[in-house]
């Protein structure tokens, strides 16, 4: 109990003190209305270039926004706790590091599983593709499951930022990267072979694929190999971190 305890309060004490530190007006441009502007972004350039369809972007850039507090959030939780002195007291704390810094990672994921929800609505009722009701299921399961995976890359960036000052700019590398090669915007069948690769070994790619797929009305069991890779790779950079 005493674990579940900390998992719970340490991971909703460590999202309320990063947003208190940033402060809570940026949430809403930043995580709500800058994810729904760049699905549109690309949807219309997307026409202009006779490339893709609306919900191909749609999709993509909706579950790509999740990276947003998923990549951001654990990084910069974990390095203000440097920054505020408070780490070596976490650090030299008996309590079980898996409780302590799971906690870290599930409100950001469920912040993320938010951010491309609404990302998903709006950008689809913008663009006059919603998503229709029997979708729904599958593609939040999708969405969690990326969710959480990205989280753990952001931890593993939150543990270099132990080490390291220059953690954000290695993160806004990554995300672009991500933005690049994830399959959000262009294909990966279309990449070269190590930008492929390197999208491969990144998280969402696989759960972009997989919503395409769902919202095509492909059968769950379908979906499985992707799902379970993309847990997968989740869980290769929560061991790192």
């Amino acid at each position: 109990m005493s674990n579940l305890r900390l998992f719970v309060l340490g991971g909703y004490l460590s999202y309320r003190a990063l947003f208190q530190w940033l402060r809570p007006s940026l949430f809403i441009p930043t995580m709500l209305i800058g994810p729904t502007l760049q699905i549109l972004f690309f949807a219309l350039f997307g026409r202009y270039a006779g490339v893709g369809g609306d919900r191909f972007y749609l999709v993509g850039n909706a579950v790509l926004a999740c990276s947003i507090p998923c990549v951001f959030g654990p990084m910069l939780a974990l390095s203000e706790e440097r920054a505020s002195g408070t780490l070596p007291l976490v650090l030299a704390s008996p309590a079980s590091r898996i409780a302590i810094f799971a906690g870290r990672v599930v409100p950001f994921a469920l912040n993320g599983l938010l951010v491309s929800c609404v990302a998903l609505v709006f950008g689809g009722l913008a663009l006059g593709t919603p998503i229709r009701a029997g979708e729904i299921p599958l593609v939040l399961l999708i969405l969690v499951i990326s969710a959480l995976s990205c989280s753990g890359l952001g931890l593993t960036m939150g543990a270099f930022g132990l080490v390291s000052r220059d953690v954000p700019f290695l993160s806004n590398l990554v995300s672009i990267a991500m933005l690049l090669v994830s399959g959000a915007n262009v294909a990966l069948a279309v990449l070269p072979a190590p930008l492929r690769l390197i999208g491969e070994a990144l998280p969402l790619s696989r759960g972009i694929e997989a919503v395409r797929l769902a919202v095509a009305g492909a059968p769950a069991s379908r979906l499985s190999s992707l799902m379970l890779g993309e847990v997968a790779v989740g869980v290769v950079y929560l061991v790192l971190a």
